[in-house]
């Protein structure tokens, strides 16, 4: 039954003044975990330099009879170079996720992000929702934000966006279940909105 499903992992970023929009742009990423090992995933900036696509083809979770008990957890961490106009704060305002997932009857699979900014305690997340089985189709979930984490004024530091899927069967142990972020069969957008607001004044 686990079949293995698959999508493409893709970011686009708006962003909320259209003349700062001309000066932001996205540089480049550098991705690890265990859902994306070296060489597992690649990745697309687009000519504008304001979207970013990121290919995995090993970012699964599975739970079952058979399955490693390792399996049914793997994440993977981007960190996303920005560059935008000094005297400004940027910030995640949300995130939305469209997906597949096969899980037979009362196995879970669970999604959990955090966005942070490196050097930066503060976080957004982790944000989480949750699938119970029996369910095999797409799904599509926005994350929210109770809180709204702004980049450090005076610098620009890359945004860490690290995701993770967890499948269980421990109500069932005889049932089995796969959530995949990977790129063979069925694309997937992912889309993360920016805002921007003005340092505050001396």
């Amino acid at each position: 039954m686990l079949l293995r499903w698959a999508f493409v992992f893709a970011s686009v970023f708006f962003f909320a003044f259209p003349a700062l929009a001309q000066n932001a742009r996205i540089e480049s990423f550098t991705y690890a975990g265990s859902g994306c090992p070296v060489g597992s995933a690649a990745g697309v900036i687009s000519p504008d330099q304001k979207a970013l696509t990121v290919i995995f083809d090993q970012f699964e979770a599975q739970a079952g009879p058979g399955a490693a008990r390792a399996a049914n957890r793997s994440f993977c961490q981007l960190a996303v170079d920005l560059r935008f106009e000094p005297g400004w704060q940027v910030a995640v305002f949300d995130a939305t996720y469209r997906g597949f997932a096969d899980l037979e009857p009362s196995v879970q699979g669970l999604h959990e992000t955090s966005y942070y900014f490196s050097g930066s305690p503060l976080t957004s997340g982790p944000v989480m929702w949750s699938m119970i089985g029996p369910f095999t189709n797409n799904f599509s979930r926005t994350d929210s934000f109770a809180t709204t984490v702004w980049s450090e004024c005076g610098t620009v530091r890359p945004l860490n966006i690290k995701t993770s899927l967890y499948v269980t069967n421990r109500l069932a142990p005889a049932r089995s279940g796969v959530l995949t972020n990977d790129t063979t069969d069925v694309q997937v957008q992912i889309e993360y909105g920016l805002t921007y607001r003005r340092c505050p004044g001396p």
